[in-house]
């Protein structure tokens, strides 16, 4: 290996347990898994997820490699890069700038695979890095690895507008793994069009629910909170939305409280709300990791999502398992999650209305928001606790593991 390959290697990946040797010869006590995705910290569903399985009981059965994705390798920054990585984006239809730094990325995981895991497991987005990871699959199949390709984002929102040839294109890529992971049920019917359907798992996103303790609710209060997490998107996630009907909802119950967590915020607070009588009713409180945000569901009365599309979102988890009220759209993995009106309320993706008569109902009911938080609680823990996760993301990998052994 080349100093700098070896370089590249060293800073692009993380074991979490090693290898085990004895007179020259290499041993694992555990089948190892290299695992590739976007690097710490926790910010952000993909992130969040790898982090989860790290920290599970799998880290004892199985010993992980992280691989990042994210972290940037041979960085070009001149005149001529840029024009390149522009075309190659506008080329195949990315948003972003591709990265000339791609190839150093896919030479580093090529120097992991030396390490000769026993799986791959990939996690990506739609866009540039999908194809980033079916290329990682297709490195690792060269070594006679499986790869599991586990699949987060917006597909049955951008492929639909895919060309004819990007499409087939999409469909080879797709079928490069040996497992693919989607996050729901509705998912995996949508997927089912473009694979093989034994090739699919459905592995739910999950919440570690010893993070939220018994939630105190503070009912005496006069001001009742209504946390929006997601602002990364804020026309996916239903920002706007919110915006939208916030001076409807404060002229009814002043005592509403809109609190904004994530990203770009500034923008939506400059644009709508400073210098504006909803100023006192808003609070943007920026991005926030998975620790930081613990105390925003605890100090909340109502979780408010009214996304146009979504996976399974891991912060509606978190707020059933913080026991808060849902009020959500029944988008994707949504209702796979949660019911009403046992859980929360349901309204239709952009009805703001409805979206308006759902919070004021639930501002005016103390004591069925307790029900529904209560119910949706102990839905979190028994069907969406990170235990749950582990053992259904380490029957897929005996599974993979078991096949390898019968080839």
């Amino acid at each position: 290996m080349s100093r700098v390959g070896d370089e590249v290697c060293r800073a692009n990946t993380e074991t979490s347990a090693p290898w085990q040797g004895s007179g020259g010869t290499l041993s694992r006590a555990h089948p190892r898994v290299l695992m590739s995705g976007c690097a710490p910290p926790p910010v952000g569903g993909i992130a969040s997820v790898i982090q989860t399985i790290l920290d599970s009981e799998l880290a004892g059965r199985f010993g992980f490699t992280r691989f990042s994705t994210t972290a940037i390798r041979y960085p070009r920054r001149d005149l001529l890069s840029w024009v390149i990585n522009a075309s190659l984006a506008r080329g195949f239809g990315f948003d972003g700038i591709v990265g000339m730094e791609s190839w150093g990325k896919l030479r580093a995981f090529r120097l992991s695979l030396a390490e000769r895991p026993d799986l791959v497991h990939l996690h990506c987005s739609h866009g540039y890095d999908f194809w980033l990871s079916v290329l990682m699959a297709r490195e690792a199949h060269r070594v006679r690895v499986p790869s599991l390709l586990h699949v987060h984002g917006l597909f049955d929102v951008v492929v639909p507008y895919y060309s004819a040839v990007r499409r087939a294109a999409f469909a080879r890529a797709l079928n490069v793994p040996d497992r693919v992971i989607v996050l729901s049920q509705s998912w995996k019917r949508w997927f089912e069009q473009w694979i093989e359907p034994n090739r699919l798992e459905v592995v739910h996103n999950c919440v570690d629910s010893r993070r939220f303790p018994e939630p105190k609710r503070r009912t005496s209060r006069k001001e009742v909170r209504i946390l929006f997490v997601g602002t990364r998107d804020p026309e996916r996630k239903g920002a706007y939305d919110i915006l939208a009907i916030a001076s409807e909802v404060v002229r009814a119950e002043p005592c509403a409280r809109f609190i904004f967590v994530g990203d770009d915020l500034e923008k939506l607070e400059t644009r709508f709300v400073r210098g504006t009588s909803l100023a006192a009713h808003f609070e943007f409180a920026g991005s926030k990791n998975a620790a930081d945000i613990v105390p925003y569901f605890e100090d909340a009365d109502i979780f408010l999502l009214p996304s146009y599309s979504e996976g399974l979102p891991i912060a509606l988890l978190e707020a059933m398992a913080a026991g808060l009220p849902v009020i959500a759209t029944p988008v994707n993995g949504i209702p796979e999650a949660m019911t009403a009106p046992e859980h929360g309320l349901f309204v239709s993706p952009g009805d703001r209305p409805a979206l308006a008569r759902a919070v004021l109902e639930l501002l005016r009911a103390p004591a069925r928001r307790e029900q529904m938080g209560h119910a949706a609680r102990a839905r979190a823990r028994a069907e969406f606790d990170s235990t749950q996760f582990a053992r259904r993301l380490g029957k897929v990998y005996d599974r993979l593991l078991a096949d390898r052994e019968g080839r």
